[in-house]
């Protein structure tokens, strides 16, 4: 998929979305997007799915441009180290900021979005509060995911060229991009369900929203002032149960990104997104070109699973997770503190309203929706 030297950054992008320094910036996100214009109850998936790639890539954008002039900066005005030492501090005032959102939101605050419709011109001006979102997510990740970034990306500029570290910093972009793209979407569709089989929910989905983004704003804020402390104290006791948690979760997860393989990660989750784009928009592509792109999707996807990856792309790991879950649901009884239980029991407890959502009987529409301007 990629040239040999465009795995590193394109690896580095991928982890960037899950560094420990921002973990709680990623659930942060995913909540605010899914409160976004709770009034809005359109059953339109395809409308639905269109908001989530924008808000998607409209973060991306601010997460990977902030890198872009923090790494401009670096090689002539100011150094790393520098930037290390204001961090911690940022991140307690985006801390501060995300509690007083989820807060207002909780008191009845709507964010509103507004995004191109699927056959009418629309304005995307209220996109700024989330490529906003991607610069603070940035800002917060600086600690932990400039080393890598300035080491395989921002350090190309000077040793290979304009060129060469241009295409290296779009590896990393691609990289980030894919993962925070793909589970908006996820969210982006769970919220079309949500429309469809239970309107009763939806004006709620605002304040379930801003309660979760004033909880993750605190474990920020935690993590911050952890950081504040071990920056300005010698003697400070580095030891933090809490912030060893979940610096593990998301280490975890990194490291599980590295071992599967950037490459292969990366392939796998963009055809996965364009199998939910293709599912989304079926009814808005003539179905010429629908059969047409969905054929060279598809005979991709099998060239690349069976000739490529021998069938361990998405088949193989899909199997053996679902082979797994009798043990892994025997661990829960038998090793209930076992770092993983916790997250494969939030899994299940998701995918459980999914399909509890699906397979219900659909509650009294009501009345037509009036199409709205915005989102």
């Amino acid at each position: 998929m990629f040239d040999l030297d465009l795995a590193v950054p394109f690896g580095a992008g991928l982890v960037a979305a899950v560094n420990p320094c921002g973990f709680a910036m990623l659930p942060a996100y995913l909540a605010y997007f899914l409160g976004i214009g709770s009034q809005d109850q359109s059953t339109d998936t395809g409308r639905n799915v269109l908001r989530g790639l924008l808000v998607g890539l409209t973060l991306t954008a601010g997460f990977v441009a902030f890198f872009g002039i923090i790494g401009a900066l670096t090689s002539s005005l100011i150094s790393t180290s520098t930037i290390a030492d204001r961090g911690p501090w940022i991140t307690l005032v985006i801390s501060g900021l995300m509690v007083v959102l989820g807060i207002a939101m909780l008191a009845g605050f709507e964010p509103k979005i507004s995004v191109p419709r699927l056959s009418k011109g629309g304005d995307s001006q209220g996109l700024l509060s989330m490529f906003l979102f991607g610069v603070s997510y940035a800002v917060v990740s600086l600690g932990c995911a400039s080393p890598v970034f300035f080491g395989s990306v921002s350090g190309s500029f000077s040793t290979d060229g304009v060129w060469e570290g241009t295409v290296r910093f779009l590896a990393y972009a691609l990289g980030m991009g894919l993962v925070i793209t793909f589970l908006t979407l996820a969210v982006a569709m769970g919220r079309s369900g949500v429309t469809a089989h239970m309107r009763r929910l939806l004006p709620h989905i605002n304040k379930i929203s801003g309660g979760f983004l004033v909880v993750a704003g605190v474990v920020l804020g935690f993590y911050g002032w952890w950081e504040v402390q071990v920056l300005l104290r010698d003697d400070f006791e580095a030891n933090n149960p809490f912030v060893e948690a979940s610096n593990r979760v998301s280490l975890r997860l990194e490291n599980w990104i590295i071992d599967v393989g950037g490459n292969r990660f990366g392939l796998a989750t963009a055809f996965l997104v364009l199998a939910v784009l293709l599912w989304a928009f079926r009814r808005s592509i003539p179905r010429p070109w629908l059969a047409a792109v969905s054929l060279v999707v598809t005979v991709g996807y099998a060239l690349s699973e069976a000739i490529q990856y021998q069938g361990d792309l998405l088949a193989l790991p899909i199997a053996r997770t679902i082979a797994a879950i009798p043990e892994r649901v025997g661990n829960w009884f038998t090793e209930p503190g076992r770092w993983p239980v916790l997250w494969e029991v939030l899994l299940a407890v998701i995918v459980g309203i999914v399909l509890w959502i699906r397979l219900r009987p659909r509650s009294d529409p009501g009345p037509p929706l009036a199409e709205s301007g915005g989102a």
